[in-house]
């Protein structure tokens, strides 16, 4: 039974090389690339292949509602998530907040690296992660009351850093 990762994510078989062996060529078909716009049209992203649209609302450390969305494609050794969370006036946009979320999501992720920065004018904090089978890349940015999460997850034997930036350096706020 395939395991989903993008559910990992939300928060893939992976191929062992044996002694001494080699990698077997990939077959599978390369995934067509697409253009994502939001739903309300402020932001998009390029994903590889039709994502499944899901929406919640959540609840706030404080008790108010934040309504979550996301967009994911799940590719099996390899997902693509991109997702952002509403808040309410009273409510503060935590990005450290997010990042502890999302690690504490995955079995004893040890953090390859994490630093702040600006993306598109806004704080941004971009987390590299390893758990287990995986090596997660998640960036995280508040842009006002909006909390815009991209993450990336691959298996370790297959993870290249070219996969996680095709995608999150195509992010943009509209």
């Amino acid at each position: 039974m395939r395991t989903p990762i993008a559910v990992a994510l939300l928060l893939a078989a992976v191929s062992a090389l044996g002694q001494g062996g080699t990698q077997l060529p990939d077959r599978t078909p390369s995934p067509r690339w697409q253009r994502v716009v939001s739903e309300d049209n402020r932001f998009s992203v390029s994903m590889p292949g039709t994502p499944a649209f899901k929406t919640q609302t959540l609840t706030a450390k404080n008790g108010h509602p934040v309504q979550f969305s996301s967009y994911t494609v799940d590719l099996g050794t390899r997902a693509y998530m991109a997702s952002y969370s509403d808040y309410d006036a009273q409510t503060a946009v935590s990005l450290d907040g997010a990042v502890e979320g999302v690690l504490s999501s995955w079995k004893e992720p040890r953090i390859v690296s994490r630093r702040r920065t600006t993306l598109y004018g806004h704080p941004a904090v971009i987390v590299d992660f390893v758990s287990q089978d995986y090596r997660v890349v998640v960036r995280a940015l508040a842009a006002g009351k909006r909390l815009y999460q991209l993450g990336f997850v691959e298996t370790s034997a297959a993870f290249q850093p070219a996969h996680a930036e095709a995608f999150m350096g195509s992010f943009r706020l509209r």
